[in-house]
C-alpha cells in the first residue's frame, strides 16, 4: 500500500435465524483500499464562496517619484506657447582697461623717477666733487623741479589712460607728446620756484623761458617722459587689444544667441 491509498474497513452484522427458533448473530467485515485521488474533498464553511457582497480589500499603490525641482520653469520645445518662455540671453560685461591701465601708470611713473634720477646723476656727476655727490644729487632730486616732473608725468599717463581706454599702442606714441609737453611745463615750472621761489610764477617773463625752460634737466625729464611713455603704453596697448578681442568676440556670441531666440519667436 502506497501513501496516496487509504483503507476503509467496514464491518456488517447481521441476524440469522436458526432451528429452534434461536437466533444467532453474525458479523462480516470488509477491508476497501481507496486511492487518495478518488477520496471526495470536502469543503470548509470558511472556503465556501458566498453569494453575498464581498469587501474589496485595498491594495497598496506606490506613489510615482516626483523629480527634483530645481527653481526652473521647463517647457517643451514643441510646445506651443514655448516660443514665448524662451529666454532672452543677456548682454555680456564689456571689459574695459582704464583699471589696469592706471596701475601700470604708477609703475611707469616709478619707472620714470629712477630713470629721471640716473639721468640727474650724470649730468651732476661733472659738476660737483665726489665728496658733495651724493648731497648734491639728493638736493635735485627732492627739488620742486623734480617733484613737479614726476607728478606731471603720472597724471598726463592716467590722462592718456582713461581717454584712450582699450586702443592699441599708437594712441600711446602720440599720447607721449602730450605727456611730455606737461612735464615740460612742470619742471620749467618747478625750477623757477626753485630759484625764485612761488613768487616767482607771479613775475614770470619771456627770460626765464629760456633761461629755465631749456636747462639740460628740464630737457632729460621731457625726454625721459616720452620714452617712458611709449614702452609702458605698450604694455597697456597690448592689454587694451586682448581686451577689445575678447569683448568682440563676447558680443558676437551674444548677437547669434539673441537673434536664434528671435527667430523662435516668429
Amino acid at each position: 500500500m502506497t501513501a496516496a491509498e487509504t483503507v476503509v474497513e467496514t464491518t456488517v452484522v447481521e441476524e440469522v435465524a436458526v432451528a429452534g427458533g434461536a437466533a444467532a448473530v453474525v458479523g462480516a467485515s470488509e477491508t476497501v483500499v481507496v486511492p487518495e485521488q478518488s477520496r471526495p474533498v470536502i469543503a470548509v464553511a470558511d472556503e465556501l464562496p458566498s453569494a453575498g457582497p464581498t469587501e474589496a480589500v485595498p491594495t497598496q499603490v506606490q506613489p510615482a517619484a516626483v523629480p527634483a525641482r530645481d527653481g526652473e520653469i521647463r517647457i517643451s520645445a514643441d510646445h506651443p506657447m514655448a516660443a514665448l518662455y524662451m529666454q532672452t540671453p543677456m548682454p555680456p560685461d564689456v571689459k574695459g582697461n582704464r583699471g589696469a591701465g592706471v596701475l601700470i601708470a604708477i609703475v611707469a611713473t616709478i619707472a620714470f623717477a629712477i630713470v629721471y634720477a640716473g639721468v640727474l646723476a650724470l649730468l651732476l656727476a661733472p659738476q660737483l666733487p665726489p665728496s658733495r655727490f651724493v648731497g648734491g644729487l639728493v638736493d635735485g632730486l627732492l627739488a620742486w623741479q623734480s617733484v613737479f616732473a614726476v607728478v606731471a608725468f603720472f597724471v598726463g599717463l592716467v590722462v592718456v589712460v582713461l581717454v584712450v581706454g582699450r586702443a592699441g599702442w599708437w594712441a600711446y606714441v602720440l599720447g607721449g607728446f602730450l605727456v611730455a609737453m606737461l612735464v615740460w611745463v612742470a619742471a620749467f615750472a618747478g625750477a623757477i620756484v626753485d630759484a625764485d621761489g612761488f613768487g616767482g610764477l607771479a613775475r614770470l617773463r619771456l627770460d626765464d623761458l629760456y633761461s629755465f625752460g631749456f636747462m639740460p634737466t628740464v630737457i632729460a625729464a621731457v625726454l625721459v617722459a616720452r620714452e617712458a611713455t611709449v614702452w609702458f603704453g605698450a604694455w597697456i596697448g597690448r592689454r587694451g587689444r586682448r581686451i577689445a578681442k575678447a569683448n568682440a568676440e563676447a558680443m558676437a556670441e551674444y548677437e547669434a544667441a539673441l537673434a536664434e531666440v528671435q527667430a523662435k519667436q516668429l
